[in-house]
């Protein structure tokens, strides 16, 4: 029942991601040409265009941080997991994971602190007129999706379904006989 439920979120989460990370690289394509095509061809330009640029870059990097956890695809120190039997390396990865997403969740907090901030002072962005808390409750909602994606990946370790690291097999480096 649980793995079910862990499975439907996973699904959900990376269609959304898949969504947003399109839609925002398109954005971001779309803007960036649009204003070099005015700027260089037409001596023009829209002020809120680089704004804009920035930040559906931003919200496609961060949801495809989002994504490249799920498929373990993130960057971290892994000479580690060479060297080491496989039952310490699991033990290693349950703690990176649990230290890393009390990490995300920490963000979430902090993030969720400084949108209220934004708000109470009603701060707005000089380029695009867009209320500041808009834009900054980007950091707890990808923040957020990390959180879950390593309670997911925590759970899926714990039932030993979690990910290979990168490829590599379980048991070491190719040719060479498991440890135990």
């Amino acid at each position: 029942m649980v793995a079910r439920a862990l499975s439907a979120a996973d699904r959900s989460l990376a269609a959304v991601e898949y969504v947003v990370i399109a839609a925002a690289t398109l954005v971001a394509l779309g803007l960036g040409l649009m204003q070099v095509v005015l700027r260089y061809g037409f001596n023009t330009g829209f002020a809120w265009s680089e704004e804009a640029f920035t930040l559906a870059t931003i919200t496609a990097m961060l949801f495809a941080g989002s994504r490249a956890v799920r498929e373990d695809r993130h960057v971290r120190v892994e000479l580690v997991f060479l060297v080491v039997p496989p039952r310490a390396g699991r033990v290693l990865r349950l703690i990176a994971h649990a230290v890393t997403l009390l990490l995300c969740a920490y963000y979430v907090y902090g993030g969720l602190l400084y949108v209220q901030f934004t708000w109470d002072i009603g701060s707005v962005s000089s380029e695009s007129e867009t209320p500041d808390w808009i834009v900054f409750s980007l950091v707890p909602l990808t923040m957020s999706l990390f959180v879950l994606r390593y309670v997911i990946r925590i759970a899926r370790l714990l039932r030993d379904e979690d990910v290979d690291v990168h490829g590599l097999p379980r048991d070491g480096l190719p040719g060479r006989e498991p440890r135990s």
